[in-house]
């Protein structure tokens, strides 16, 4: 039996299945310490900010009530992913592409898939928070350029310069051109109702694991 571990990765849910791959564990892990409280608080964040209030930081004291002997058994369920898909180890990232922390999470991703590149693989889910407005359409053109075999060009070019979103949700058309794809194409299938329908499944996926 292969056994999961579940890491909160800066804003990513990270799933990580290993049997003898201690080393990726051990990585994510000391990354984890310093920012395993985040996926914990996006809940009363969200209602915060729906309600006009700032969020309160964490405090220094709190900590994560996250069982490590837990098995989460999570389906990949049509996501994207990234490198080997036969490898035996599956990492599982929910991102949002405003939250500078999933913009770090890039590096850790590349550095991981560069080292084990046959036996490890990252599956990317999107969870749109709701007070990043743009995201879930940035969500949307990341999906339609997977629909193009672009989607790790996109999702690397987007975290690049994530702030332009907040003032332009076309902002991955500028990069569409960059990249070579069918601009227009691009456009039809980020309005298509399976992408965004994919989108709220792996958003459910989240809120319910």
């Amino acid at each position: 039996m292969i056994k999961k571990i579940i890491f909160c990765l800066f804003s990513g849910l990270f799933i990580l299945s290993c049997s003898d791959l201690k080393e990726i564990a051990d990585t994510v892990k000391k990354i984890n310490q310093d920012q395993s409280l985040i996926i914990q608080k996006l809940n009363s964040l969200e209602k915060k900010v729906a309600e006009g209030s700032k969020p309160t930081p964490p405090k220094k004291d709190d900590k994560p009530k996250t069982d490590p002997n837990k098995v989460y058994d999570i389906a990949e369920a049509g996501s994207v992913v990234l490198g080997n898909k036969n490898a035996s180890v599956t990492v599982i990232e929910w991102t949002d592409f405003q939250w500078p922390y999933c913009a770090k999470s890039v590096g850790l991703v590349d550095d991981i898939l560069k080292k084990y590149p046959n036996d490890v693989k990252v599956v990317i889910k999107n969870f749109p928070l709701s007070f990043h407005k743009q995201a879930r359409r940035a969500a949307q053109y990341s999906l339609a350029a997977d629909r193009q075999g672009k989607y790790k060009e996109m999702y690397h070019a987007i975290f690049e310069d994530f702030r332009k979103l907040k003032t332009n949700e076309d902002f991955p058309l500028e990069i569409a051109e960059t990249l070579g794809l069918d601009v227009e194409q691009l456009k039809r299938d980020a309005n298509d109702p399976e992408i965004d329908a994919q989108i709220q499944k792996e958003f459910d996926q989240m809120r319910n694991s």
